[in-house]
């Protein structure tokens, strides 16, 4: 469905970091907040190819043939990804999109740009609680369980492949896989599934700032869209507050041209933002995307209550109040009132902390544990992570777990060290 709140906000309020200042061996020492908005400061960023250099292509397939959506959807039946691809046999990457997020995102095609680069052939997929995802490739079109997105992973994962394989000619000489946040969750269990049935036999597995019990993370996401701002009541209202600061930044400046650079000349006006306004837009981000999830499970499932019943749409009906009402309604909510359910009419005697255990990292442990094929890298202040996850990460993975002070939620995946970290556990050197 198409998105018209994100890419203003991502056009007006991403910023670069460049404003903080730092040296050329350590990612500046900003929080958390500004680190995940803003990302890396180019000048400490690893060059990849410009878009028009790289040779890819975006492609859809049909994943479950019998799939059947109101026609308004048709669309969205089959799934979309993006391949990215060498003439010569190349070792293939899967890259595996982080909560709500498309195949298409800008940390994606970074991370797409700097493996190709590398001489990887890559296949971008997005995540199973993407709506495009949802309609085409889940099963039960409820999201959210480890072991049965990764089902459903694996397959969109196999016929993406073969339907690449048809239209580039590419030869891939082994397979590896990299997620990020949610999507590294996600590569873990297709990981441990792929064990089992030997299709991939992958070779490296890296997950990029990963939850360790998602049910956990999801409540500190949700929580960010409460922070308490002064004069803000609800995420309405925080919009309002937030343009009403850009207006008032024009029109001190004089004109309304919107630049890369526009975030950090705020920054330095009396119009910056405080810590607690990033978080609240950190956290209203997540918030669409829970929407997004909240809609299509709906519509897939046929419930009514976030998005019209099959009956009701036509190519004409207006979907604005039944989007509007999925806003209203976060992660956990979606928890409760979708998955929960679902899990508990075959899980009888479950409760919730067991369904939330099954889709931790923690039901994983025995695959995991001195696994020299899997890594992790994530940072100290990642907000989606307790002291006692970061813990985990760190006394699990051990010597493959490759732990930074700062760099918020993914802030600091194109700085070149970290980079450099990537590219040399994908290829099997010593950093």
């Amino acid at each position: 469905m198409p998105r018209l709140i994100l890419p203003l906000l991502f056009s007006a309020l991403a910023f670069l970091a460049s404003a903080a200042h730092a040296d050329d061996f350590s990612y500046p020492d900003i929080n958390a907040f500004l680190s995940t908005i803003g990302g890396t400061p180019e000048p400490l960023q690893a060059v990849v190819p410009a878009e028009p250099n790289i040779q890819q292509e975006d492609l859809r397939v049909r994943v479950l043939p019998d799939r059947k959506l109101p026609p308004a959807f048709d669309f969205y039946t089959k799934m979309g990804f993006r391949v990215a691809w060498h003439d010569d046999p190349a070792p293939l990457v899967f890259l595996i999109a982080g909560s709500g997020s498309s195949y298409d995102s800008a940390r994606l095609d970074y991370l797409k740009a700097l493996f190709w680069q590398a001489g990887m052939h890559v296949i971008v997929m997005s995540s199973p609680t993407n709506y495009d995802f949802i309609a085409a490739a889940s099963t039960s079109g409820l999201p959210g369980l480890g072991r049965r997105d990764a089902r459903d992973l694996h397959t969109a994962m196999s016929v993406a492949l073969e339907h690449a394989r048809n239209k580039t000619g590419l030869e891939a000489t082994e397979f590896r896989m990299v997620g990020f946040s949610l999507g590294a969750m996600n590569a873990a269990f297709v990981s441990e599934l792929d064990e089992h049935l030997g299709q991939f036999n992958f070779t490296r597995v890296l997950m990029l700032n990963p939850p360790v019990n998602l049910y956990n993370s999801i409540r500190r996401l949700d929580a960010l869209s409460h922070t308490d701002v002064p004069g803000v009541d609800s995420t309405e209202s925080f919009y309002e507050h937030i343009f009403d600061k850009l207006s008032r930044y024009f029109a001190l400046r004089g004109d309304t041209d919107i630049e890369d650079t526009l975030f950090a000349g705020i920054q330095t006006s009396e119009e910056a933002l405080s810590d607690a306004e990033m978080a609240m837009l950190v956290g209203a981000v997540f918030r669409f995307a829970a929407a997004d999830l909240n809609f299509m499970a709906d519509l897939i499932n046929g419930q009514g209550r976030y998005a019209p019943t099959r009956q009701k749409v036509t190519v004409s009906t207006s979907l604005t109040p039944y989007l509007r009402r999925a806003l209203f309604c976060d992660f956990g909510c979606y928890v409760r009132n979708q998955l929960w359910p679902d899990w508990h009419s075959r899980n009888a005697e479950g409760t919730l902390e067991d369904m939330a255990y099954e889709t931790s990292l923690k039901s994983i442990d025995e695959h995991i544990e001195n696994n020299p094929r899997m890594a992790v890298l994530t940072n100290a202040d990642d907000f989606i992570l307790t002291r006692d996850d970061y813990h985990y990460l760190a006394e699990t993975f051990g010597e493959r777990a490759f732990l930074y002070p700062r760099g918020g939620h993914g802030g600091n995946l194109r700085h070149h060290d970290v980079t450099a970290r990537m590219l040399n556990f994908l290829e099997g050197t010593t950093p």
